[in-house]
């Protein structure tokens, strides 16, 4: 009954993204079609964005490994690679867990523990969320109306960080009940915690600066304003509501429409511009995931992993 359920509300939230964007495009479809005819590839630029982009791979999966020996086990790093870009492929079936599913099972391939491997997985995912919305709220200052409002934000969120290691547990339980995972968690060294949080943040910092060379090598240099701390936050911003949509496959839609309609607001782009962006940056990162996971599939074998004793 629920996967009935399920599936009438995946069709339905379809319907209502394809009329949303439908409407949206065609508000100013004029002025994207001629600014479509008129656009010119930087390569140099998209390439050095994709560099950057897999930049914040390598630390993201480096931030799950060092999470990852918190239960005893030590995954080299090329195997944690392989595993983490062919389970990140389960993204795009609706629901944003079936990652953590397919984790488990190549974990189990290695030798490792899928307990491990998913909880691991959570504990990186709930680092991720935390550190991107402190990037948010920092970065996107200008949106707050008042100074002191500011200052208090920026406090909470600074104090809130340093204080992870004593929040962090509760967290992670409400993270389990969403995922409807029963993990035993161990105990994270405070050191891990700060460290995993330093990785997220630098994770969403180097996403930031290659979606704002990607705008560049798109749409050119003149049409694309402000700085770079804008374009982090307002890509972070996208994400993280494409990726709570959980009825949304890698919450194709939701981000888009989080780009198209941050940009403006934050006075990076126009209406317009921020449109082309958003569609084509989706199926430029869509390249740059699977590609890295089909490969990993397709590696077939993962050397077991050693556990610390």
């Amino acid at each position: 009954m629920r996967s009935k359920w399920m599936r009438v509300a995946q069709s339905a939230f379809a319907i209502l993204v394809i009329v949303f964007a439908s409407i949206a495009i065609s508000k100013r479809w004029d002025m994207i079609r001629g600014r479509v005819v008129t656009l010119n590839v930087d390569w140099l630029r998209l390439i050095e964005a994709s560099l950057l982009v897999f930049v914040a791979y390598a630390v993201l999966i480096e931030t799950w490994r060092r999470v990852l020996a918190a239960w005893d086990t030590q995954l080299p790093w090329w195997t944690a690679a392989r595993i983490w870009f062919a389970a990140s492929l389960g993204k795009y079936i609706p629901g944003n867990l079936w990652s953590l599913a397919a984790l488990g099972v190549m974990a189990r391939e290695t030798g490792a523990s899928p307990v491990a491997a998913a909880g691991s997985s959570i504990i990186v995912n709930v680092f991720n969320l935390v550190s991107g919305l402190v990037l948010v709220l920092i970065f996107a200052s200008r949106l707050v109306p008042h100074a002191a409002v500011f200052a208090v934000v920026a406090v909470v969120s600074i104090g809130g960080v340093l204080a992870a290691p004593l929040w962090l547990p509760a967290l992670i339980r409400l993270a389990c009940k969403v995922t409807k995972r029963d993990i035993p968690l161990p105990v994270i060294p405070a050191k891990t915690v700060w460290w995993s949080l330093a990785g997220t943040a630098f994770a969403w910092c180097a996403y930031g600066v290659a979606f704002r060379l990607f705008a560049v090598a798109i749409l050119g240099n003149n049409a694309v304003h402000g700085g770079v701390v804008l374009y982090i936050a307002a890509y972070t911003a996208a994400y993280i509501v494409g990726f709570i949509t959980l009825i949304a496959p890698a919450g194709i839609g939701v981000r888009e429409a989080g780009i198209w309609e941050g940009l403006p607001l934050l006075g990076l782009t126009t209406y317009g511009d921020a449109v082309i962006v958003a569609v084509i940056s989706r199926l430029w990162l869509t390249v740059l995931e699977v590609i890295p996971g089909l490969v990993a599939l397709a590696a077939g074998h993962f050397r077991p992993p050693t556990r610390s004793e």
